[in-house]
């Protein structure tokens, strides 16, 4: 089977760690990807490496009828069928420690063929798979699947997320003795966890090591019939603590489609400052602008207004109306229009959510895209005083689908308050990937298909 040398293996992992640009659109790196019935020619009993999303939470060891699982259904039968004998990787979280011995005694009592758990599966001094792990493959049958603990438990998987560029020759030399060992396992890799946005080992340098790729079957389905559509939102509404979202509703804006941005949370705060900054006029946004408290979460430093600033600059160039939040709920459970000194903003306030609402429903009645987007929750929802912005939005949305508008709704929180205040019917989708997501809406590279696109073009050399 064919598989990358050392310089065109070292390229692949340039464009697919961010440090190359392979140029194109989503569209075009999706049609460079092989479709899962494209290995229907794989003889029975062939073991194929299934990058999964097993990242699911458990309450005291036990892990409930989760989504992500739900979504690995359709591989693990497509390779059921066909008599494959699948390698499941996957991760729970960012650290190493947290097993997915919850999620494998969760996958044997719901899925047919299910095999051993293997713990120590890959020996990072020598490179190679655990002689425990290759048994494992071998005790399987065709049609069955074994788990491989936590891959993030090992250096590699995490080393590329922090590396600069001059590191990369170094880490290249390392990947590929690591991705060689993997063929030890199998020379066939599919990946079906579309929330693997993060530039893990797993997913930007093992393919490169195979010798066929393909899609999964929820993967592709998730992007050719959802998220093209969420593409071409012309609302969208973005909302929670992480700043980096700031970057990623810029790429929506510069991508040319969005008409109107309801903004809440963190995020509207940095925008809030921006355009105070940019109109002269001073204003608080509280204690998340308080040098004094930079490792909290809700902390919004000068580089998130300055990215704010960029952005707001860029949407009034392209005609696009930004609504930012008129009061808010602050800790104490009161209502305010300005934010003082030391307070923190925990939700949006009932005029906003009216205001929301309205702009909301003038925008579908005037649009000729009739595509909403909404990632996030607009305020600490988990606690009722801080829950009413949050149960508003949720109904705001559930108006724009009454009005025939297609809404989606991003993963993580925007899907759990979702599911709390509403129903999943509300909506046209909601997506279990919200990170993923929130890059092919702004127009940024995708660390797995880019790999997965460079390997399955490769020649056999």
């Amino acid at each position: 089977m064919p598989q990358l040398h050392s310089e065109t293996f070292a390229g692949a992992l340039r464009r697919a760690a961010g440090f190359d640009s392979a140029g194109g659109s989503l569209e075009d790196r999706l049609a460079e990807v092989p479709r899962i019935e494209s290995l229907d020619d794989l003889p029975e009993g062939t073991p194929v490496w299934v990058r999964a999303d097993l990242d699911v939470a458990d309450r005291d060891g036990v892990i409930g009828d989760d989504p992500r699982l739900a979504s690995l259904k359709d591989t693990l039968a497509y390779g059921r069928k066909r008599g494959w004998r699948m390698l499941l990787i996957g991760h729970r979280g960012r650290t190493p420690d947290r097993t997915l011995e919850y999620v494998y005694q969760k996958l044997k009592a719901t899925e047919e063929g299910c095999g051993p758990f293997i713990k120590d599966w890959f020996d990072e001094h020598a490179e190679t798979l655990t002689g425990v792990a290759v048994k494992g493959v071998e005790s399987l049958k065709p049609g069955q699947f074994l788990v491989f603990e936590n891959v993030r438990k090992y250096d590699f998987e995490r080393r590329l997320w922090t590396a600069v560029e001059d590191q990369l020759p170094l880490i290249t030399d390392h990947f590929s003795r690591i991705a060689a060992a993997f063929r030890q396992g199998a020379t066939v890799y599919v990946n079906d966890a579309i929330a693997s946005g993060s530039k893990d080992f797993s997913t930007t340098a093992l393919p490169l090591a195979m010798g066929r790729v393909a899609l999964g079957v929820f993967a592709r389905r998730e992007f050719e019939e959802h998220v093209m559509k969420a593409r071409d939102a012309g609302l969208v509404c973005f909302s929670g603590l992480k700043l980096d979202k700031l970057k990623h509703l810029h790429g929506v804006v510069k991508r040319g489609k969005v008409e109107l941005i309801l903004a809440g949370g963190s995020l509207a705060m940095a925008l809030r400052k921006a355009e105070s900054e940019r109109t002269g006029r001073d204003l608080s946004i509280g204690a998340a602008g308080d040098s004094a408290n930079r490792d909290e979460k809700a902390y919004v430093p000068p580089s998130a207004v300055e990215r704010a600033r960029q952005l707001l600059v860029d949407a009034a160039e392209q005609g696009v109306q930004v609504v930012l939040p008129v009061d808010f709920v602050v800790e104490d459970g009161s209502v305010v229009t300005e934010i003082g000194n030391d307070q923190w903003q925990r939700d949006i306030g009932p005029e906003t959510s009216a205001l929301f609402d309205r702009e909301a429903r003038a925008w579908a009645d005037r649009t000729e895209r009739k595509v909403a987007f909404h990632n996030g929750v607009m305020g600490q929802f988990e606690n009722s005083t801080f829950a009413t912005g949050t149960q508003a939005l949720i109904a705001t949305l559930k108006g724009l689908g009454d009005s025939d508008v297609a809404v989606y709704v991003g993963g993580g929180e925007g899907r759990a308050a979702l599911e709390r205040f509403g129903s999943l019917d509300d909506v046209a989708h909601a997506f279990t990937a919200g990170g993923t997501i929130l890059k092919c809406l702004a127009g940024r590279a995708l660390p797995f298909l880019e790999a997965l696109a460079a390997q399955a073009s490769a020649k056999d050399d």
